[in-house]
């Protein structure tokens, strides 16, 4: 099994942490962070987990003025940064993803989602319920940008306890790939466990920035990860391709 980390461009935060004056002031961090999705190759075929950005995020009128969410960031990319463009560029037909697995539903993991509406869509159940609809909208998910008539498979976490995790869903049913509970971000954030004979990944979307910055903020995932060789990828690490370099640890 082989891991393929792809940036999907890379968003910039308003300047200062806290405070109405971030959303008034024109003041972005002079660091931008990576917006990575992750190709997982496994004995059923390709598995995308999290979709991107879109392009058109970059360009105005795309998220709601009135939701104040959508002032903290900047997101920066061109059409051929999106998902799509960056798997045809490695050889591989977005059609040949047969699977997509999303942690969440923030704009930044499903912004690519058009290329995959021939794909099985996993997506648990609460974090669907959470960002659908007005109330989605409010909480600053974009449902209005899900592709039509793409139905996504809703899980549940009905499987055993794994490690940290109260609970898991195996979504392949042979424990290769496998949903576990990661609430924090959102309440139905979620990360999937890639395991291998050789050997293993946890790619935890958002819940943190960086693989480092996992030990803070769930340092009993981060002891299990250590304890068992697991390998942690962020979705706004500036790791390596994994695929052709080791990967980051979380330490």
């Amino acid at each position: 099994m082989r891991v393929h980390r792809l940036v999907t461009g890379s968003v910039r935060a308003k300047a200062g942490r806290r405070g109405a004056r971030r959303y008034l002031v024109d003041e972005w961090r002079d660091e931008a962070m990576p917006v990575n999705a992750y190709l997982v190759e496994y004995p059923g075929g390709f598995c995308l987990f999290d979709a991107g950005q879109t392009a058109r995020a970059a360009a105005p009128g795309w998220f709601p003025s009135w939701q104040p969410f959508f002032r903290l960031s900047r997101f920066e990319l061109e059409p051929e940064d999106e998902i799509a463009p960056q798997l045809r560029a490695r050889g591989i037909d977005p059609k040949e993803v047969g699977l997509v697995v999303l942690s969440h539903l923030h704009t930044d993991h499903v912004g690519g989602l058009d290329a995959f509406r021939h794909a099985e869509v996993v997506v648990p159940r609460l974090e669907w319920e959470r960002a659908t609809g007005l109330r989605g909208r409010i909480r600053g998910y974009v449902p209005q940008h899900w592709p039509a008539g793409l139905e996504p498979r809703l899980v549940d976490f009905d499987g055993a306890a794994l490690g940290p995790f109260g609970s898991s869903h195996d979504i392949t049913g042979d424990g290769r790939l496998q949903l576990v509970p990661t609430p924090g971000h959102t309440p139905g954030h979620a990360a999937l466990l890639v395991r291998d004979d050789v050997r293993s990944w946890l790619l935890v979307g958002d819940l943190a920035h960086t693989a480092a910055e996992v030990e803070q903020v769930a340092p009993q995932i981060a002891a299990w990860c250590r304890a068992e060789g697991v390998f942690v990828l962020a979705a706004h690490d500036p790791s390596p391709d994994c695929a052709d370099e080791r990967p980051t640890q979380a330490m």
